[in-house]
């Protein structure tokens, strides 16, 4: 038999063992039990200054890299070869990037750098160098950009005081047609080439080359007129709003563009296949821009349908 001392004695030492169990769990969820690192606020100050002066060295670096690939390299590359070594040489500079820290940091803070720092320098490096570079290498600080046809081609003839279209326009196309009348042999009346320029500097200074190969393999320089574009441009608008005769096409798509006239013939053109050649040309910074083109014009009579016979 058990007396009730006994056990209201056994009954107070479980009860506490069982809180001193409790306050064991409690105390063994907390800390260092379960992997959680104490914060140390002047680590983190110190690891944050340190990114801090990686982020700034890295954007130095990219500026330098940047003013070295413009005004070195640029100029002493041949715009006509291989411009490869324009973006091969900064991409590869980023194995440049863990030396450079190592050697211009203090060792407090090298320690703090590891294959993260390393990721985020090298975009870092990379975005920074083609900011500058799109920057330096467009107006105003350059040119790089060939000059380049503003819209579309048309070819006109003038007798006397008619105008006449070619039956299509030059708009991404290399070969433009002319279909004689029925009965014709050649055209009659000065024969002009239209069209619009456009450069991302100034389209003043662009040059221009023509030559005019006819049919037999004569070669005939051309005559270039840019008031004669503007006189024709206003002759053909106001036909075409009055009777709407010509399908005028779009010539010039900005102010900024130059418009030019190229006088193909004074007396016409023959049937045959005629190879027109342009070249634009500029002094860009920091090489010469250039871009040729080259269509046909081709004089044709129309094609007759022949009736079969019942």
């Amino acid at each position: 038999m058990v007396d009730m001392q006994t056990a209201m004695s056994a009954a107070r030492a479980d009860r506490g063992s069982r809180k001193k169990g409790k306050g064991g769990d409690k105390k063994g969820r907390s800390g260092r039990d379960h992997g959680i690192e104490p914060f140390d606020p002047v680590k983190h100050v110190s690891k944050e200054r340190a990114d801090m002066y990686s982020m700034w060295l890295v954007i130095a670096f990219a500026i330098v890299v940047s003013l070295i690939m413009r005004y070195v390299v640029m100029p002493n590359v041949d715009p006509a070869g291989s411009k490869d070594l324009l973006w091969f040489m900064p991409m590869a500079m980023v194995f440049l990037l863990p030396p450079l820290h190592r050697m211009v940091m203090s060792e407090g803070l090298v320690e703090h750098y590891g294959k993260g720092t390393w990721f985020r320098a090298s975009f870092l490096h990379i975005f920074t160098w083609l900011a500058l570079t799109f920057l330096l290498s467009n107006p105003p600080f350059a040119d790089v950009g060939d000059p380049e046809v503003a819209g579309a081609w048309a070819v006109v003839v003038i007798d006397g005081q008619e105008m006449r279209l070619t039956d299509s326009d030059l708009d991404g196309k290399t070969q433009i047609e002319f279909i004689l009348d029925e009965g014709e042999q050649s055209i009659d009346g000065e024969v002009w080439l239209l069209f619009g320029i456009r450069d991302n500097s100034d389209v003043d200074a662009v040059r221009l080359a023509s030559s005019l190969t006819m049919p037999d393999g004569a070669i005939d320089s051309l005559t270039i007129s840019e008031e004669r574009f503007d006189n024709l441009t206003q002759w053909g608008d106001s036909l075409n709003a009055s009777a709407n005769e010509l399908a005028w096409p779009t010539l010039i798509s900005h102010d900024f563009d130059r418009g030019i006239a190229i006088r193909l013939s004074t007396s016409g053109l023959m049937e045959g296949t005629y190879l027109i050649e342009l070249t634009l040309t500029e002094d860009g910074n920091p090489w010469e821009n250039s871009r040729s083109y080259e269509w046909n014009l081709v004089v044709s009579q129309p094609i007759l349908e022949v009736e079969e016979d019942s």
